[in-house]
């Protein structure tokens, strides 16, 4: 035992120098010549950053809000193990958000270039594919709910989802509406328009005030359901007009 210690304990040593003297002739080294030099940092500049962000810190918060509203109301109305299938319809409905997110963000590069006015068509385009795979993984994960993921969720929790198949299509449509909705978002940020943004998620936010509370109220898990993807469109619909 105290001579695989002493293995790991020089393997992790190795590791560590090698990732110092990558750091030392190769990454700081090419940093300098290859990044622009920042301008020295000044109250001033750090003030407007701040008014900058601002509205993108309003929008996300009012999103947290948004997007957990079903869950606020559940609580108050339903029992917990509403909280839990909610929640395990939900998995599956933002890994959507994850998959796209990840294959999504590298292109902000790209969009930052193609939103130049003379180069709106390219800029159009990137949005029209993107959209597609929004919908195509969407699609894709669907089939997969259907065909073997239903089970295997019935599997895990020991509880019989095939009751909630309907509601598991439902909320697999909501996980590609928000998907949509942080590209959209993404995008929109790109182009510098976060207020408008905000103004949007605040009229969201409204919505999402009372509908998730009549829905459930009325009809329980289902109503958490279709109201979350009620709002979620709604959004949705308003990044679109914007």
């Amino acid at each position: 035992m105290p001579a695989d210690h002493a293995q790991s304990g020089r393997v992790v040593h190795r590791h560590g120098v090698a990732a110092i003297a990558t750091f030392l002739v190769l990454t700081f080294p090419l940093a300098m010549f290859e990044t622009p030099k920042s301008k020295r940092w000044n109250f001033g500049s750090i003030v407007e950053l701040f008014k900058q962000c601002f509205p993108l810190f309003i929008a996300l918060f009012l999103y947290a809000f948004i997007d957990n509203m079903p869950k606020f109301v559940m609580e108050g109305v339903l029992s917990y193990d509403n909280q839990l299938y909610f929640n395990a319809l939900y998995f599956p409905a933002q890994g959507i958000l994850l998959t796209v997110g990840s294959s999504t963000s590298p292109c902000s590069c790209a969009w930052r270039t193609s939103a130049d006015p003379t180069k709106r068509k390219r800029f159009d385009l990137i949005i029209v594919v993107i959209m597609a795979v929004i919908v195509a993984v969407a699609g894709v994960t669907t089939l997969a709910m259907a065909w073997i993921g239903i089970p295997v969720m019935s599997f895990l929790y020991g509880v019989d989802f095939e009751q909630f198949r309907g509601l598991c299509y439902i909320m697999l449509a909501a996980g590609g509406v928000t998907a949509a909705i942080d590209f959209l978002y993404q995008v929109i940020t790109v182009l510098r328009q976060q207020r408008a943004a905000t103004k949007l998620y605040v009229i969201t936010f409204g919505f999402a005030l009372f509908v998730p509370i009549l829905l459930v109220n009325f009809t329980g898990l289902p109503g958490a359901v279709i109201g979350y993807l009620i709002v979620m469109t709604i959004l949705f619909v308003l990044l679109i007009w914007e």
